[in-house]
């Protein structure tokens, strides 16, 4: 009896270590999500893990955006080191590109672009819509969403830095 219940114990902590924490690869996906404030005006644009939270050594985002009213040209990098997440807002008038690119704990680093601007739709409702033109595996592709809802990428591993 006294094996039997030891059994289970060890029996227990084992299937709590292998079912309860995701293995540090799944752990480390990054994600990049892209909604709107109340009043759409602005974009809210927020990097962070996709699973649980994870703490990066580097994440960077580059946002370029054009202003058509005065013909200029905004570029801003936004950098965090030893961060969970960062998050920026980016006025909804504009047609912006942005880069997303993390380094996790294990060198690992993932990175995507992705391009977005609003249009109204035949209800005059506001519909976010993103491309990714320097992508060569979604040229052509291209996603909406509608606010409240928000768009939701996964960013994909490219490769391990030496």
């Amino acid at each position: 009896m006294v094996v039997s219940i030891l059994a289970l114990v060890v029996l227990i902590l084992v299937t709590t270590a292998v079912f309860v924490r995701p293995p540090s690869s799944l752990a480390a996906q990054p994600q990049l999500t892209v909604g709107m404030a109340e009043n759409k005006s602005w974009f809210i644009v927020n990097l962070g893990a996709a699973v649980e939270t994870y703490q990066y050594e580097v994440i960077r985002l580059t946002i370029n955006r054009s202003d058509e009213s005065t013909n200029w040209t905004f570029r801003e990098t936004a950098q965090e080191t030893e961060a969970y997440n960062l998050h920026r807002w980016v006025p909804a008038n504009v047609t912006f590109s942005m880069n997303v690119y993390f380094v996790d704990r294990q060198k690992n680093y993932f990175e995507y672009n992705v391009t977005a601007h609003t249009i109204l739709d035949p209800d005059s409702r506001t519909v976010m819509v993103f491309t990714f033109p320097f992508e060569k595996d979604a040229v052509n592709a291209e996603a909406r969403r509608t606010p409240p809802d928000d768009y939701r990428l996964g960013i994909p591993w490219r490769g391990t830095l030496k």
